[in-house]
């Protein structure tokens, strides 16, 4: 791409009860449990990244965990909060169980164009996100953002033209930055995957 790109660092939002039990959480507003507390409290950000801004959306899960990082990295600079990057509504099925799901639509629960009674298909997602990046990107200047795992990987599906079915191709652990840029035409491109956080524990759920 010539057009020029804003280096963007994703961070999904720590542990929540709704994780640990597979439930869907989609828009309800869910806070981070005690482990999530501590994985968050936890990490360091790499010299290059410590002293970034925050843009997170603004669900309670993400709200803490951009607090708790910016609490613990003193050189972060302000938080700020963007509705488009709420993640994936699950309609009907928020606040149920993933294998319940499953068993249900068989291989449609993972489907990218599979859309919930009331809710969003993966695919709905791409015009909402790519809206947030184009914003974003304005400002060259690299940010963090703190968000959800519907919508990292549907920033990964901008950038790779993935088609949204199934896990995503390349592996994103939610313990360490997802490193995209983004640009004032709402694309993406994958600049670093799956980059360390110092002190991040190396066990426990990655759900």
């Amino acid at each position: 791409m010539t057009e020029a790109m804003t280096r963007l660092v994703f961070l999904r939002h720590g542990l929540t009860d709704w994780n640990v039990e597979r439930r869907m959480q989609g828009r309800r507003d869910i806070t981070l449990n005690d482990d999530g507390r501590a994985m968050v409290a936890a990490w360091r950000l790499p010299e290059e990244l410590a002293n970034l801004s925050i843009v997170a959306s603004p669900l309670i899960r993400c709200r803490e965990t951009a607090d708790i990082l910016k609490a613990n990295n003193p050189g972060l600079g302000p938080i700020t909060f963007d509705e488009r990057l709420v993640e994936k509504s699950w309609g009907v099925w928020e606040g149920r169980n993933l294998h319940e799901m499953e068993a249900e639509l068989g291989d449609a629960a993972h489907a990218g164009d599979h859309r919930p009674e009331g809710g969003e298909s993966r695919q709905d997602m791409l015009p909402r996100i790519s809206d947030a990046l184009a914003d974003i990107a304005t400002d060259p200047t690299p940010r963090i953002v703190v968000t959800h795992r519907g919508v990292i990987r549907t920033v990964y599906a901008l950038a790779t033209g993935w088609d949204m079915t199934g896990e995503t191709p390349d592996e994103m652990s939610r313990r360490k930055a997802q490193i995209f840029r983004g640009a004032a035409d709402g694309s993406a491109e994958i600049d670093r995957l799956n980059v360390a956080l110092t002190n991040t524990p190396t066990t426990g759920s990655d759900t």
